[in-house]
């Protein structure tokens, strides 16, 4: 029951990149678009579902916080740097949604502009440099608690975790605005070859990911066989959007960002914090809650992550749906 409840915090926040991949990507490609219309039309696109999505970043605090009590203090004391960063960057892009059209200025907007593109720069590879620290195993400090140095922030492995996040959102992006801009028009156009740019990126990335993962950790099999199920994604999603199911492309092109937390799981398996020196780390037997707060969990919050996951889907049959009518 343990490891039931481990996986469900790591399925909520996998479910919230997969999703928030496509509101980090909208914005990092905002400054395509070169006419007042076209970043209008593309934050039309992602406004009504950023909000929703960010629940399953709720969910996830909240039940790290109900589950894993202790794990929830130990993850913000090591990795409070970094987290400090992703959440600068998301109240920032959050604010320049709202923000950029509150006034008629060209120069408000432009300012706004250019933080909603940063800001979800950051909010991506910050969720990805985080996980990649994870995967690898975080410094011990003189503390004898785990912590994420500088080293670790740096460490090539982190970076190319990064760089697959942030490819990723890009493609989830392009994709998904492209289907609300008018056919033929030349933002969509510029769209279309930018998913066409990004797909072998998002080939290599994974098994570049898989190579260095196999150096620094120990267990290479595991990293190698949730990198190339991460490709195999990125590959049968070009192959559907080729037939115009964006829906389900979108859906299987989430791969290379659902994969960065199964790789957490896959490498560490119940070590929730793990650390490469050995010290400081933190067992899933010290993490978990006690069976009696497990328990009224289950009679309360599995039944409402199921109302939360059906209203999801109702919310963007309705919304992502309307922009695809707009078209």
């Amino acid at each position: 029951m343990d490891v039931f409840w481990y996986a469900l915090v790591g399925l909520l926040l996998a479910g919230y990149l997969a999703l928030e991949s496509i509101d980090f990507g909208v914005g990092m490609l905002m400054p395509f678009a070169d006419t007042e219309t076209g970043r209008a039309r593309m934050r039309r696109t992602i406004v009504p579902l950023f909000l929703a999505n960010e629940v399953w970043l709720v969910a996830f605090g909240g039940l790290l916080f109900g589950a894993l009590p202790v794990a929830e203090g130990e993850l913000l004391h090591a990795l409070r740097l970094p987290f400090l960063g992703v959440l600068c960057a998301w109240f920032l892009r959050d604010a320049a949604l709202w923000f950029q059209t509150a006034h008629d200025g060209a120069g408000w907007r432009r300012t706004w502009g250019i933080v909603l593109a940063a800001a979800s720069l950051v909010l991506a590879a910050g969720w990805g440099a985080v996980l990649g620290m994870l995967v690898r195993g975080l410094s011990t400090g003189s503390h004898g608690h785990a912590e994420a140095a500088a080293a670790d922030l740096t460490h090539p492995f982190t970076l190319l975790c990064a760089a697959l996040a942030v490819t990723g959102s890009l493609r989830q992006g392009s994709l998904f605005v492209a289907r609300s801009l008018p056919e033929g028009g030349s933002l969509r156009v510029t769209f279309g070859r930018l998913t066409r740019v990004l797909t072998p990126i998002l080939l290599v990335l994974p098994l570049l990911v898989a190579a260095f993962g196999a150096v620094v950790t120990d267990a290479p099999v595991a990293v190698a066989t949730t990198a190339v199920l991460a490709a195999a994604g990125v590959y049968a999603s070009d192959r559907v959007q080729a037939t115009g199911r964006t829906g389900v492309a979108l859906l299987l092109g989430a791969a290379p960002l659902v994969a960065l937390p199964a790789l957490v799981g896959a490498v560490n398996g119940t070590t929730v914090l793990a650390t490469r020196a050995g010290g400081g780390g933190l067992e899933l037997s010290g993490a978990i809650a006690d069976s009696a707060s497990l328990t009224l969990m289950t009679a309360t919050v599995l039944p409402a992550l199921v109302l939360v996951a059906l209203g999801q889907l109702w919310f963007w049959r309705v919304f992502a749906g309307a922009g695809n009518r707009r078209r």
